[in-house]
């Protein structure tokens, strides 16, 4: 009984069209999927038509069975596009020799993207040089233990998206030679560590580019890297990592530029700040407004309708207030508060508390219509009254929503309810509580 509903499922299986078959196979890993190609001919040959291929080796014996394994079922592709290749390789030796004929059968396919992980141990894997010359690749990623020694200009004419984790550059020339041969990149992410490069000046001198992505990591080290970025047509650009008398960043141009998101430890320095003046949507996470030096007071973000600011250290409200001044078209504010616990940070040196300014910035007035506060405090220093001081000044407010992280206590309650007593200057404006993810309807406080 058992073997006739065995076949019987086997049946249905074979009755599925190629195609779903073929969806099936590549949802499994490549290693699974080719063991499938012993069961029969048909098997075998959807086998050969899978679209992505991933391998990964992980040991110190082996790799030329492995390298001439993956080579055979790269060499036996019939499919008319090899959209990925995906090669994880664990070395504890050299095998550079196997890894570079891998990747170039795979070049020799057409393969349109490429994403490589190495795991080495005291020297990286050298990608071949000769291998940065491929007519149709269109996607590049490279993570970990990869040197980049790029003597001479090459040609990804194709390429639109390129990754660059931690890997190494030999020199700030193999970046520019990388770069500039990529006339096509639209999509850009480099995750850095200091500590394992020899770059000083890194260049990102891209005509096409539209999405920036700058991660740097290594807040102790002490290696001077500058950013040079001109890239005219970027539409989007995210800075997280750190800014300081070690690093600098200078942007040229980027006048198409609509979103920004900007975490960094550190300083934001005057050409960083004025490049943003085009955005529409902008996130700011500093560690420290205190440490906003040569900060421009004459920019003005008339395309900004939607600001996201983090407000987990002391006098942020000064950041705040630059932003308001210098944003009038302003339509959604967001703050993101953290929880200090009490007791800490508490003894520090004493900040200045705010006072509230004598006038209304010209978006309060005319243009805010959304204020989403998460995560506030009332009892954190400032917030209470920056909440009173939109609340007052925010004539087309329609909304502000304050959550909690936190369980609703009776305290938090009362806390919402000072802020519902507020005069406010929108007679529509709705007060809403949330906790967590949670709307308490109950605590519209418009009623209470």
């Amino acid at each position: 009984m058992k073997r006739c509903q065995t076949l019987s499922n086997g049946d249905m299986i074979s009755e599925l069209p190629d195609a779903l078959l073929l969806q099936i196979l590549s949802s499994i890993p490549t290693k699974d999927a080719f063991a499938t190609s012993v069961l029969s001919k048909r098997w075998r040959s959807l086998c050969k038509m899978m679209p992505n291929l991933e391998f990964c080796y992980r040991g110190t014996k082996g790799i030329v069975r492995f390298s001439d394994n993956v080579c055979r079922c790269l060499l036996s592709h019939q499919a008319p596009v090899l959209q990925s290749l995906h090669l994880e390789m664990n070395f504890v030796t050299d095998f550079s020799v196997e890894t570079g004929v891998m990747i170039g059968v795979a070049f020799g396919l057409r393969v349109r993207e490429l994403k490589l992980e190495v795991y080495a141990g005291d020297e990286p894997y050298r990608f071949p040089t000769s291998l940065l010359n491929c007519a149709t690749l269109e996607t590049l990623k490279l993570d970990y233990c990869i040197l980049l020694d790029v003597p001479f200009p090459v040609c990804l004419k194709s390429l639109r998206t390129l990754r660059l984790h931690q890997v190494r550059f030999q020199d700030d020339e193999s970046v520019v030679n990388l770069l500039s041969g990529c006339s096509s990149l639209e999509n850009l992410e480099v995750m850095r560590h200091y500590s394992l490069s020899d770059v000083k000046t890194f260049t990102i001198d891209v005509p096409s580019l539209q999405r920036l992505t700058l991660d740097s990591q290594d807040e102790c080290d002490n290696r001077f890297t500058e950013y040079v970025i001109n890239t005219p047509r970027l539409k989007h650009l995210e800075i997280n990592g750190v800014m300081d008398d070690h690093s600098a960043c200078l942007i040229e141009n980027m006048p198409d530029l609509v979103e920004a998101y900007i975490n960094v430890c550190g300083v934001i320095y005057e050409n960083v700040h004025g490049s943003l003046t085009s955005v529409k949507r902008l996130s700011l996470k500093i560690a420290s407004p205190l440490d906003l030096t040569k900060f421009p007071n004459n920019r003005i973000f008339k395309q900004l309708v939607y600001l996201e600011l983090h407000t987990y250290k002391p006098e942020w409200w000064y950041l705040l207030m630059f932003m308001l001044d210098s944003s009038p078209n302003l339509q959604v504010l967001e703050l993101f508060s953290y929880w200090v616990r009490d007791g800490l940070d508490r003894d520090r040196v004493a900040y200045k508390r705010w006072t509230p300014p004598n006038y209304a910035p010209e978006c309060l007035l005319n243009c805010l219509e959304t204020l989403f506060w998460e995560n506030y405090q009332g009892e954190m220093e400032g917030a209470k009254e920056v909440a009173q001081y939109i609340l007052r000044n925010a004539s087309r407010l329609k909304t502000a929503t304050f959550s909690r992280t936190d369980v609703l206590t009776v305290k938090n309650l009362e806390m919402f309810k000072e802020l519902a007593s507020v005069v406010r200057a929108s007679n529509s404006c709705q007060l809403v509580l949330k906790e967590t993810d949670v709307t308490w309807e109950s605590y519209k406080l418009t009623t209470l």
